[in-house]
Parts: C-alpha cells; structure tokens; sequence
C-alpha cells in the first residue's frame, strides 16, 4: 500500500509538471502571440492609414482653387472686425473653397473629421486659419439657434497656434507634404487621429499661398485592433483552461495551431498580403483564424486600389524608367533625378502623316493612331525595349540590353505594319509605311520640369542623331537606318541583310556618321537585287570616294539597269552629274551634308 502511495505520488507529481509545463507554454505563446500580432497589425494598419492621408492631403491640396484662394488671402489682415470677417465668410471665394473642403471630406466622411487652410505669418509658431470645412455649417446651426461657442469655430483670420505641431512648422518651411508620424487623441471625438498637410501652390507653382491640414481618425484601425485583441484574450483564457486540463498532447496540438497562426500573420505583416490562415477548426484558433483573414481581406482590398493606381501611373512613365533611376514607383520619383547609361536609341515615324491626317477628323486621327501604335508597340517590349515617348505619330523607344534588340524590334514593327496594311486594304484605305532610325551612344534619363510638373525625359546627342536619322529614310528610301558605330556593336549582324549607305553630316553635328541600311523586310525582289549588287555597289562608292566621278557614274548607272528601283543609286548618279559640273569643293571627302531636321 505504501508502495502504491509512493506511485502515486510520482504520477501525480509528472502529471502536475506535464500540466503546469503546457500552461506555461500555452500562455507564453499566447501572449507572444497576442502581442507581436497586435503590434505587426498595429503598424501595417498605421503605415496604412499614415498613406491614405497623405495621399488624400496631396490630392486635396491640388484641388483647392488657388484663384479664390489668393483672393481670400488680400483681406488677410493682423486684426479683423466681425463684420469684415463675416464679410469674407458670406463672399463666393469663401464658399467656393469651403466646398471644395467639404469634398475632399466627403470621400470618407466616416474618417475624416477636419479638413481646414491655414496661411504662415512672420512669427513661425503663428499661423491664421484661411477657411475651416466647418465654418459655414456651425454658423448656420448659431443662426438657427443652437448654442455654439466662438471657440469652437476657427473662423477667418483667427489665429492658429503651431508651436506644438513641429510636423505643419516642418511643412511650412520647407513645403513639402508630410504626415505625423504617430497618432494625437481627439478630445472632442475621443479617438485617435492622424494629421497631414499639404502646401497649396498658386498657379505659378512656386508661390505657397497656404496650407491644407486634414486629420483622419483611426476607427477602423481601433475596431480591427480591439476586435483581435479581444479574440486573443479569449483564445489566451481558453488556452490556459485546456492546458490544466487535457495534458501534453492536447497543449502541444494547440500550440502548434498558434505558432501557424503567428506564422501567417508574420508573413502577412512582410507584406505577402495572399497570406491567409487555413482554418480547419472553430474552436478560438479558428476564429482568430478567421478574424485575421476578414481583416487580411480589407487591408489587400486597400493595397490592391493603391497597387491599381500605380499601375495606371505606369502606363504614363514606364516602369523601366523608374528602374533605371532606382526608383520602386513613381511616388518616389523627385525633380532633377538622373542617370547616366548607354543605350539603343529608335526613333519611328509614319511617312506623310501631315497629309494623311488632313483627310481625317480629329477623332478619325486618334483611332487610327491608336489602331497604328497597338499593333507596334508591344513588338517594342517584346524585344526588352521600353517606350519613352509618342511625339504625335512618331514613337522614341529605348534598348537597354543590346542592339540586336533594337533591329529585332524594328524588323518585327515592318512585319506588324504589313500585316496592318493588308487590314487597310480591305477596309478600303491607303497603306502606310514608315521610317526607322537607329543609333546606340550615352543617354542621360532624368526628370525634367518643375515641382508641380514633371516628367521623364531623355536628354543625349546620340537621341538627336537619331531623330535625323529617321528623317533620312525619306530621302534614301530605306525602311531602317543604322549607324556605323550600332552596326558595330550587333552580335548577330551576319543574319541580316544590311549594307554601308553613305557618309553624312547631319544638321547640329560637326562629326561624320556613317550610315547603314538594313533591308530584311523588302519585297524578295529588290532585297535579292540589293543583296546581288552590293559589292558592285562598294566598287562604285571606292571609285567615288577616290574622286573617279566618270567611273563611278558608269559604276552606278550600270547597278541602276540592274536594281532601277534602288533609290541610293539615283542619289548616288546626281551627285557625281553635280560634282562634274561645279568640281570638288575644297577639303571634299566625300562626305554629305544634308540640313533636313
């Protein structure tokens, strides 16, 4: 018996260690989890909030009608009597801006709670309200009888002191948006809230009038918090009363279940927003489980309109663009910043476009602009290229990696363009051609204009050079132009067919460029009659170049009986006629200068 008593003794002994081991453990997991989850949501849900804010305080301090604005601020003065102020308060300017106050509001009355202007002074802690969204509305509820303390009411001129709000200090000198970095309680809603400001511009955009502020509550932050920290703290009492009860096996399964749990919402606040937890049970995990994935839901459901809007950004400036200024999207994108890199540079051109589009009405042009660029643009990325630009019916793309891109690209828009033109036959319209031009040297990307206006530009010679280019395929007949030095720098340039054209000077450059055409897309015809006389063609540009102008003339007419629909041969035959007549020029090479922009 005393032996059983000993046994006992020990088992229950185990068995109490067992017990009082899982309970430590399911409550320390338990409140790590309680905690890191709350403070992971806690500041993606901030993060989230500070973004709405500042994003709505940018684009509410570019709605505000500066006109109005400026004109408010004329009766700006140091004291004002109450019949001045109620003057401004009832004038069209005023009201104008309070509307427009009460609209940036009215995208989420819910949350916003104040949105108001305020002008700087001399005295940097002393600002004075320009307009407060709720003026008019309190001072129709005074006039209808309600009590309402002036106190409550920020009414024109009246002084706004600043000196405890360092970030509208900070955004009034330097004038810039900013949003606090954490939560002020509101007395009057008893909640907390987060405030952004936003200079507002005159038109010039140079000249800050004033400063919009907007404070956003966190209701739905709050909710989502105390609704998870009430689930934990149910999950964590449940946890302890399981583990007095149900021993190893029951704690470590539950425990398992947290730590997946916690798991999901750490991956979650890394921003894999398509986490979402398996819930396989409805005890308390699974409805924290579930919680967290209503919650999940909500704040993707945000990021994937924030996501939508960038990409609506992108269609704009290309992403590739703002991966070459080391920029992740285009909010980060400031004035003034650059890059320095060599590229490929194409520049394309319809041929007579001016006298095509004077058959066509505006929206006529837009359509088959539109019908023209969808087809070819796409055959520009589709070969690591990017758009830079459409300049009416002329596109500028740019090759980062290499030039076999570029003359890939090119070759693959004449055989979309065909394609095309087969499809304006049938509907009864002329076919069209165009002209590219292709050249590789330094670009410096970069964003040019002015705070309120930017945009992505590229800015080299070599882009010039290539724009003249693409005008030569309209005198030397050629669909593509390349340079020598392009020609150079292609990997694969055996596998297609080009030739050496000739040298020029193009208009703006003192250097000579040496011009290729690449020939793959002609009708079979003239590329095999193009591919059969190049060396014959070589032979009459060496007896040209060596000043043999009657060889030469002989060299070219007899290439033109040939080849009489190559057009350089024509050119070619009209020169050596000139230089017959009026002799070489002195220090002549043989090199052309052509004035076509």
């Amino acid at each position: 018996m005393e032996q059983m008593q000993r046994r006992s003794g020990v088992t229950y002994g185990l068995r109490f260690k067992i017990t009082l081991t899982f309970f430590l453990i399911s409550a320390l997991v338990s409140a790590l989890l309680t905690v890191s989850s709350y403070e992971i949501l806690n500041r993606a849900l901030f993060t989230n909030l500070q973004g709405r804010v500042g994003n709505l305080t940018r684009i509410g301090s570019a709605l505000v009608d500066s006109g109005a604005l400026r004109r408010l601020l004329a009766n700006m003065r140091a004291t004002l009597s109450p019949e001045q102020m109620q003057a401004v308060e009832l004038s069209d300017d005023y009201r104008v801006v309070s509307d427009e106050l009460n609209r940036i509001r009215d995208t989420d009355k819910r949350l916003v709670r104040y949105v108001y202007l305020f002008a700087p002074t001399d005295n940097v802690n002393t600002t004075l309200y320009v307009v407060d969204a709720d003026v008019l509305a309190l001072l129709a509820r005074r006039a209808a009888g309600e009590k309402i303390d002036d106190a409550d009411i920020s009414q024109f001129g009246t002084e706004f002191d600043v000196s405890t709000y360092p970030t509208a200090r900070q955004v009034i000198r330097d004038r810039t948006p900013l949003v606090e970095k954490s939560y002020t309680y509101d007395d009057a809603f008893k909640v907390n809230s987060v405030t952004g400001y936003a200079p507002v511009f005159d038109t010039d955009g140079t000249t800050m009038l004033a400063v919009l502020g907007l404070d956003m509550v966190d209701a739905d932050v709050r909710g989502v918090l105390l609704s998870t920290t009430r689930l934990s703290l149910i999950i964590i009492a449940a946890a302890m009363v399981l583990a007095l009860g149900s021993a190893v096996f029951l704690g470590a399964l539950f425990t398992r279940s947290i730590i997946s749990l916690e798991r999901v919402v750490r991956r979650f606040g890394e921003n894999d927003l398509e986490v979402r937890a398996e819930v396989k049970t409805r005890d308390e995990v699974g409805k924290l489980g579930t919680s967290f994935n209503q919650m999940a839901e909500t704040i993707q459901k945000y990021s994937a309109q924030l996501e939508a809007l960038l990409d609506a950004y992108g269609r704009f400036v290309p992403q590739d663009f703002l991966r070459y200024l080391d920029k992740k999207s285009v909010l980060d994108v400031k004035l003034g910043d650059q890059v320095q890199k060599e590229m490929t540079v194409l520049f394309s051109d319809i041929r007579s476009f001016t006298e095509l589009s004077e058959t066509m009405s505006p929206a006529e042009n837009f359509n088959f602009l539109n019908s023209y660029l969808s087809r070819v643009g796409p055959e520009i990325r589709a070969y690591h290229g990017f758009i830079d630009k459409y300049i009416g019916d002329a596109i500028m793309a740019l090759f980062p990696d290499s030039a076999d891109d570029a003359i890939h690209a090119a070759l693959a828009m004449l055989e979309k363009l065909k394609e095309y033109n087969g499809h304006r036959r049938s509907s009864g319209y002329a076919p069209i051609s165009i002209g590219i031009g292709i050249h590789t040297g330094k670009l410096m990307l970069g964003t040019l204009g002015e705070h309120e206006r930017m945009d992505g530009s590229v800015i080299a010679d070599a882009v010039n050079l290539c724009s003249r280019l693409q005008g030569l395929t309209k005198i030397y007949g050629g669909s593509i132009l390349v340079t020598g030095h392009t020609i150079g720098l292609m990997e694969d340039s055996d596998h297609h067919y080009h030739r050496f054209l000739d040298r020029v000077r193009v208009r703006g450059r003192k250097d000579t460029v040496m011009i290729h055409e690449v020939y793959d897309m002609d009708p079979p015809a003239m590329r095999d009659a193009k591919k059969a006389t190049t060396t014959d063609f070589l032979a009459a540009l060496q007896s040209y170049y060596a000043r043999d102008i009657d060889t030469a003339e002989k060299q070219f007419r007899a290439l033109r009986r040939r080849s009489p629909s190559d057009k350089i041969l024509d050119i070619y035959i009209v020169r050596c006629a000139r230089l017959r007549t009026t002799g070489f020029p002195e220090g002549w090479t043989g090199v052309e200068s052509i004035t076509l922009k």
